[in-house]
Formats: C-alpha cells, sequence, structure tokens
C-alpha cells in the first residue's frame, strides 16, 4: 500500500489549548490588578473596592467560562482519536475565540452601569458564543456530519455521539443568538441568561451523564 501523510497528533492540539487557555486566563487577572494604583489613592479603600464591582464581576464570570470551557475540552478530548484538517480548524477557531474572552471581559469591567452598558453585553456575548456558531458554520462543509474518530473507552456508541454533537451545538448556538439580540433591549437580562449558561456548564462530565440515557432514547429511535 502506498504510503500517505497523516494529519498531526491531537497531543498538539491539547498543548496548544492549554498554553491559550493559560495565557488567556492570566490576561483576566491584568484588570483587576491595574486598578491598584487607583484605588490606593482612596481615603476608604474597601469603598473603593466595592465602587469598582463591575471589574471583579467581569472578571469571576470571564474565569468561570474560561475554566469551565477547558474542563469541556479535555472531557470531550479525552475519547478523541486522529486528526483531519476539519478538527484542527475547528479547534483552532475554538482557541481564537478563547483568545479573545479576555478582551469581553475587560468591556464588562469598565462599562457596566455606563452608556455603553448594552454594547459590552452584546460584545461579551459574541466572545462566549462565538466558538459555536463558527463550529456550525464549519459543520455545513461537512453537512453536519462531524467527522471525528472516537476510541473505544467512549461510553456511548460512537455514531450516537457523532448524531448529538451538532444538536447540542446547534441549541446553543442558537441560544446564544437569541441572548446576544436580547441585549441590545434589556442588557441586564441578557447578562443574567449568560450567568445561567455558565453556571450550567461547570460540571460538563456531570451534565453528560445525565443526558446520556437521554439521548440514547432520543437517537436511537
Amino acid at each position: 500500500m502506498e504510503k500517505e501523510f497523516k494529519d498531526i497528533s491531537h497531543k498538539f492540539i491539547d498543548t496548544l489549548s492549554d498554553g491559550v487557555f493559560s495565557i488567556a486566563l492570566t490576561l483576566l487577572g491584568l484588570n483587576v490588578v491595574e486598578m491598584v494604583p487607583e484605588i490606593s489613592k482612596s481615603e476608604n479603600l474597601n469603598t473603593a473596592i466595592i465602587e469598582h464591582w463591575p471589574t471583579f464581576f467581569a472578571y469571576l464570570l470571564g474565569f468561570v467560562v474560561l475554566f469551565s470551557t477547558w474542563y469541556q475540552y479535555h472531557a470531550g478530548s479525552q475519547y478523541t482519536e486522529g486528526t483531519n484538517a476539519w478538527i484542527i480548524w475547528q479547534h483552532g477557531l475554538g482557541m481564537a475565540w478563547v483568545a479573545l474572552m479576555p478582551f469581553g471581559v475587560a468591556l464588562l469591567a469598565h462599562n457596566l452601569g455606563t452608556p455603553n452598558h448594552k454594547w459590552s453585553v452584546f460584545y461579551f456575548g459574541i466572545c462566549l458564543f462565538g466558538n459555536y456558531w463558527t463550529t456550525m458554520i464549519l459543520a455545513a462543509f461537512v453537512k453536519f456530519k462531524f467527522p471525528v474518530s472516537y476510541t473505544s473507552e467512549l461510553p456511548v456508541p460512537a455514531e450516537l455521539m457523532r448524531k448529538a454533537t451538532p444538536i447540542f451545538m446547534g441549541a446553543t448556538a442558537l441560544l446564544g443568538a437569541v441572548l446576544v439580540a436580547v441585549s441590545l433591549f434589556y442588557p441586564w437580562a441578557a447578562l443574567v441568561g449568560y450567568g445561567i449558561y455558565v453556571v450550567s456548564n461547570v460540571s460538563p462530565v456531570h451534565t453528560l451523564n445525565r443526558v446520556k440515557p437521554i439521548l440514547e432514547k432520543i437517537l436511537t429511535h
């Protein structure tokens, strides 16, 4: 059999993703650290810190988003083997959105409660759900049949996983589009929606185990 060039190992994607997540998580803290000179000039340090609550709120929200995304990424990638151009670019675009999250967090930190409030919520939402949108765009090129190979340790049939993934990604992409649109009219309601979505993803393994029997019933009938 004639030998062909093979694609890169998945471990290189994992290594890159860990580096991007590490840098993005570190950048989140810069908004907090850069406040120190300003709040240190205040006569009441505690009052100054409370007055800057949007910065701490944005940091906390951004940290939970990035860390839970990292958790979700590795929870799924441990059952993935091999790569192809589609997988590599899907992960690459995902890392682009991860790298952009500090921008969305900084917008929230500096604009909550200001005339630009709704736009900060709007752009944060784009950073939050952008990965799902680009994934669905890429999925259209493969007719929404995700070309992913799974290991034998996957707790559900591989074909079931391939069917369930675009449904989950599509539903989340739609949810994101709705919340981002709402942010232009009711920014606080959209922000609450973002928060509920973020909290729902803090334990992806538990979520997968909980929906596993439901997916099996729906997609096998």
